[in-house]
């Protein structure tokens, strides 16, 4: 049971408190992953071209997708050494997506315990 009291909702449940503690945060990181992976992938059709096997931006936005989630089905060969780099940043930015919302909602539960046991 959930009470909304000044914007902000206070449950009996802490998982509940730590599940909208950390929605947001979470939100906002997907959205800018979201957001950096389509910058990418049309830098990266800027940068490649069709030499790279890039013709069209859609293209490149997939490439930049399957390399973002790790998958690299190798369809692309990447020729420059400006591309190479774009692609290794794009790959932490995939290690990333995994890694940042454990780190959020490990922050929140330890917040939710340091104000109820007030260490």
């Amino acid at each position: 049971m959930g009470y909304l009291i000044g914007g902000d909702i206070i449950s009996s449940s802490p998982f509940t408190k730590i599940f909208y503690g950390s929605c947001r945060k979470i939100a906002v990181f997907i959205f800018s992953v979201l957001s950096l992976t389509i910058i990418s992938g049309i830098l990266m059709y800027f940068i490649e071209g069709e030499t790279g096997g890039f013709t069209s931006p859609s293209l490149s936005i997939y490439w930049a997708i399957a390399t973002l989630l790790t998958v690299g089905y190798g369809d692309v060969v990447l020729q420059t050494s400006v591309g190479r780099a774009m692609a290794s940043f794009v790959s932490v930015l995939g290690l990333s997506i995994i890694v940042v919302p454990i780190f959020i909602v490990i922050a929140e539960i330890f917040g939710l315990l340091s104000r109820t046991f007030s260490w």
